[in-house]
């Protein structure tokens, strides 16, 4: 295997898509450490899930729109139930309720929001209190935190114009070792975010990867 990353003697991202590290040749050392994390970091992470609220603060309008990502719902104070995500208004605490339903695709389809709705497909409405309603992404990482939140409501927000606080799995792919002059072999470890090294001390290496 040709060697990918030569000479490199400071911390950083050297692949940026999934791979397999199979060693590294160590040029020069003076008690150098390094370890490598299978991520764009060299902080080990399980993953979050980007979130948004919607506050209210009055009840909302018949007509008055919420949109999360691809799929826009409508507050109306009847249901037709001939058009998807149509949400029943009732008090704020209740639209909201039912903003949730609608959203999840849970229990009062025809009752509490229109038939044919379906549930999201990016997030999942979470943590509802009788002013806010929280949505969650479904998938972990940074990707997610582009998904819209925007409102036609004069009396409802979201925090912000897309949901925030995602962020992509790392995932620590050995201890940090302290190697010896000469080439290491590293077991043709897989990587699948990315290929950090973090390298502390003196340390000059050329790294194997493909």
């Amino acid at each position: 295997m040709a060697n990918k990353y030569v000479n490199i003697s400071a911390s950083a991202e050297v692949k940026t898509e999934e791979g397999t590290l199979a060693g590294m040749y160590v040029n020069s050392t003076s008690s150098g450490t390094i370890k490598f994390n299978d991520g764009d970091s060299g902080t080990a992470s399980a993953g979050v899930k980007a979130t948004q609220v919607l506050t209210g603060t009055n009840v909302l309008t018949d007509g008055e729109t919420v949109t999360v990502g691809v799929e826009t719902y409508t507050f109306v104070d009847t249901l037709t139930n001939n058009v998807k995500n149509e949400v029943l208004i009732g008090t704020l605490a209740v639209s909201l309720d039912n903003l949730k339903l609608a959203i999840n695709s849970g229990a009062g389809a025809g009752t509490n929001y229109s038939y044919g709705t379906t549930a999201h497909s990016q997030v999942t409405a979470t943590t509802n209190t009788d002013t806010a309603q929280t949505v969650e992404a479904i998938e972990l990482g940074t990707a997610s935190n582009s998904i819209a939140t925007t409102e036609t409501a004069e009396d409802a927000s979201w925090g912000a114009a897309t949901l925030a606080g995602g962020v992509d799995v790392n995932v620590l792919l050995n201890n940090t070792i302290t190697p010896a002059i000469g080439y290491h072999d590293l077991g043709d470890a897989n990587f699948v975010h990315g290929l950090y090294a973090t390298i502390a001390n003196t340390l000059d290496v050329t790294l194997y990867y493909n």
